[in-house]
């Protein structure tokens, strides 16, 4: 019996050496919703199949000046656990270590990414592949068009990362405002906290506002502002109503309503393109983009709140929180 038991565990650990391995290094920190989807994603898919290690850059949180350092100790990590394929989540990882990592010659997947890739590199390497996500951001007033009664002017709030600076390049290009379907849309950069609440607080003239970024803002002594907080506060103070990308900032206390990107879904993607690059596959799949595919979520007090009732397509698809 004593043989047969050490047989099975030796047969075990023999199985976990023999397992390939895949570092994810993603931009932010595991309490953001956005990774915690992410992470399921991936382990739907490879948990059982390869052995994972996460790093978290933590890049919301940090003051830019500590990004390179960071970085330089996610690279320590890949050096010493030497995995055989590498998923980077968001742009900032991808712009701070994709790189680095392709220069290896180990394959590169990566999820989240709001602007071209290309831009991270002074020529696209062979070895790198992934999902690309696109932020909704005229799909979402398309729909708040019909959602908001004779809206004429529109809001898009975000923070000052370097996503919202892709998600801008992406959906703007170089024009400070634009027509989307006869609505006049307009964006603002807030750099930090005191200027996000002024903005809001401020007259504007807007009909309604959407925020698809808010998760790098900073108080006055540069301490990092929850998630939480910033939804709170702004929904409790905008005379307009409120709407974001994310459905975890709808409720009592959130936005009215959000028309959402799943991060599990997305990294799904990206896992089964890991998965088949491990099984030999090209690794030069084609590029897969996640444009205007969402799923709205309301809150019924908030839409009470600013007299505003939605159309009934819209209401039997939607979630309410």
């Amino acid at each position: 019996m004593l043989l047969a038991v050490l047989a099975g565990v030796f047969s075990a650990v023999a199985a976990h050496a023999d397992r390939q391995r895949i570092l994810v290094i993603h931009s932010y920190d595991p309490g953001l919703p956005w990774v915690a989807q992410c992470n399921r994603g991936i382990d739907g898919v490879l948990a059982e199949l390869v052995e994972l290690e996460r790093v978290y850059l933590d890049t919301k949180r940090i003051h830019r000046s500590e990004f390179q350092a960071r970085a330089d100790k996610a690279m320590q990590f890949y050096e010493r656990f030497k995995p055989d394929l590498v998923m980077v989540g968001d742009d900032d990882a991808l712009r701070l270590l994709g790189p680095r990592i392709a220069a290896t010659g180990k394959p590169l997947v990566y999820f989240g990414i709001n602007n071209n890739p290309r831009e991270y590199f002074s020529r696209m390497p062979d070895n790198v592949t992934g999902v690309l996500e696109r932020v909704p951001v005229f799909a979402w007033i398309r729909h708040l068009k019909r959602i908001v009664p004779g809206a004429e002017n529109a809001l898009v709030l975000l923070d000052g990362s370097a996503t919202a600076e892709a998600v801008i390049s992406v959906a703007f290009g170089d024009r400070m405002e634009l027509s989307v379907d006869g609505v006049r849309v307009e964006y603002k950069v807030a750099a930090d906290w005191a200027q996000w609440q002024r903005v809001i607080l401020s007259p504007h003239g807007f009909d309604f506002i959407t925020m698809p970024l808010y998760h790098d803002l900073k108080d006055d002594a540069g301490v990092h502002v929850p998630v939480e907080e910033v939804v709170r506060w702004t929904t409790e103070n905008s005379s307009v109503p409120v709407f974001a990308y994310q459905d975890y900032a709808v409720g009592d206390n959130g936005v009215v309503g959000a028309f959402v990107i799943f991060g599990e879904t997305h990294a799904q993607l990206a896992a089964l393109m890991a998965r088949d690059i491990l099984e030999g596959k090209n690794p030069r799949l084609p590029t897969a983009y996640m444009d205007q595919d969402g799923m709205f979520f309301f809150n019924e007090s908030r839409l009470t709140r600013f007299g505003l009732t939605l159309p009934e397509d819209i209401r039997r698809k939607a979630v309410f929180r």
